[in-house]
């Protein structure tokens, strides 16, 4: 229902890609296309799954005292025939000012349909409403119960786990304006001193995971989507808040500003912070956030009012929703990572994160599916090895890096240059007593090249390394009569 001809040409593509692995040898790994376009033709819907119940206020919403107990409710998507045990899971919560909408909104349905022909659990759900559009205390409130039934929806997930196949450690929150303010407290109000004072006035709303339902879980979700949304204080954001977050907005948006203001221009409304601030303030703690701000776009500027969208959803749809797949994706992905050790044979030492299988090409026409494989070139030559990485999750990676084995008519034979001191952080002194001039490269672990430069004869180069991230680089001397390679750690 809600593929594009972006994403068809997209899964085309991949689809390509996929037939030039298996024949270029990697009919052995674990590749395949899931979490980037839709592989279920099927999903599976289940509307209106309890998962709490709480105290809500009651219309016209003027008394904090008079509530009624409601049923928390949420519609969970599912892919039919996906044999994966458990699988990363998206909570979406609708816009409305936190007076109106439903889990029923277009744009929530949309993610919730496309994503879970993708692969992924997602539900979207319904969270309390109402609050005294007069009262900035009341206003306050509001925010508090959506962030209670934002934390109840995933402590649902995690209890039921093996009931929807949710890894209970891969579970995200995504949220449009009133429910990106569900999303963005739900990261960063993430402990009770940081409850605001309203919250404990009369009726006490209670802490935040003790609301909507008793399961005993945190409520916290590991990945954060927030579409045009604000934060009551940037101060909540602090150095240990490093759960990826990706921000969407527009800066031309007067409903929720997207610097600091109230919502609406309403100052019975509290300030607020909004995704400019909010990047910033993660950025000035030396963490990373992914931005998507849009020159002179305003509020919901993927095409929709309040979730609905009028016609159909405009250029920007797909890039958001793109950008969103590609975030999630980025969260639960391995990463590959290896070196290299040349001595005669190279042994390859495996540096990923979070993989569980592996596949080498050593780019001569061998494979291994071995950790730390090591491997003799038959021939001299430059040769391009990759590692495949994949985990539990079926999420792979991929990382390549040239090895450069002797060549030439003087191959194997000691090249008169002095590189030290062996390691180093501060300085490489590169020192030639030969007469024939050199072409040095700097090769990182990864094949990303950091510095090339020429050595003339009897030439000595100081290299100032004081910025090198700290690891294993490869420095490569070569002509047009050889080449070798020297392993440089910096520290």
């Amino acid at each position: 229902m809600y593929e594009t001809k972006h994403s068809i040409m997209k899964r085309t593509s991949i689809f390509i890609t996929f037939l030039l692995f298996i024949t270029f040898g990697y009919s052995q790994i674990s590749y395949n296309d899931r979490y980037s376009t839709s592989v279920f033709n099927e999903i599976e819907i289940q509307y209106d799954v309890v998962y709490g119940n709480a105290p809500a206020l009651a219309f016209p919403y003027l008394n904090e005292n008079n509530t009624t107990a409601q049923d928390l409710l949420m519609d969970i998507y599912l892919p039919v025939g996906d044999t994966l045990d458990y699988r990363p899971a998206l909570i979406c919560a609708h816009s409305g000012a936190f007076v109106s909408g439903t889990k029923s909104a277009e744009d929530m349905v949309a993610f919730c349909d496309s994503l879970a022909h993708r692969g992924y659990v997602t539900a979207s759900i319904d969270y309390r409403l109402g609050m005294n559009v007069f009262s900035s205390e009341s206003s306050t409130r509001a925010v508090y119960r959506g962030l209670q039934d934002g934390r109840s929806a995933i402590r649902y997930l995690k209890e039921n786990a093996q009931l929807y196949g949710v890894d209970t450690n891969n579970i995200y929150i995504l949220g449009s304006s009133a429910g990106a303010y569900v999303g963005m407290h739900n990261i960063y109000m993430d402990t009770e001193d940081e409850r605001p004072p309203e919250t404990y006035n009369s009726p006490d709303l209670g802490c935040l995971d003790c609301s909507g339902n008793d399961y005993e879980h945190s409520g916290r979700a590991a990945g954060l989507i927030s579409l045009w949304g604000a934060l009551q204080d940037t101060t909540l954001i602090i150095e240990t808040d490093t759960i990826p977050a990706f921000l969407a907005h527009g800066t031309a948006d007067a409903t929720v500003p997207i610097g600091f203001g109230s919502a609406f221009g309403n100052p019975a409304f509290p300030a607020t912070y909004g995704s400019s601030l909010i990047a910033e303030q993660i950025e000035n703690l030396g963490n990373e956030v992914e931005k998507y701000f849009v020159a002179g776009e305003g509020h919901e500027f993927y095409g929709t009012d309040n979730g609905d969208w009028p016609g159909s959803p405009n250029q920007y749809w797909d890039t958001v929703f793109n950008k969103t797949e590609s975030f999630m994706y980025d969260i639960h992905k391995p990463r590959a990572g290896f070196y290299y050790e040349d001595l005669g044979i190279y042994e390859f030492f495996d540096q990923s994160i979070s993989a569980t299988s592996w596949y080498w090409d050593f780019g001569d026409g061998t494979y291994s599916t071995e950790q730390n494989p090591v491997h003799e070139y038959a021939e001299y030559g430059d040769y391009k090895v990759t590692q495949f990485v994949s985990n539990d999750l079926m999420s792979w990676d991929t990382l390549s890096s040239e090895v450069y084995f002797w060549l030439g008519t003087q191959a194997k034979t000691d090249i008169e240059i002095r590189i030290y001191p062996n390691p180093s952080n501060n300085t490489i002194n590169i020192s030639s007593s030969s007469d024939r001039s050199f072409t040095i490269r700097i090769v990182n672990s990864r094949g990303q090249q950091a510095l090339s430069l020429d050595l003339k004869e009897f030439e000595t180069l100081y290299l100032d390394i004081r910025d090198y991230p700290s690891g294993i680089y490869s420095i490569i001397l070569s002509n047009e009569n050889q080449t070798k390679v020297v392993k440089q750690i910096i520290y």
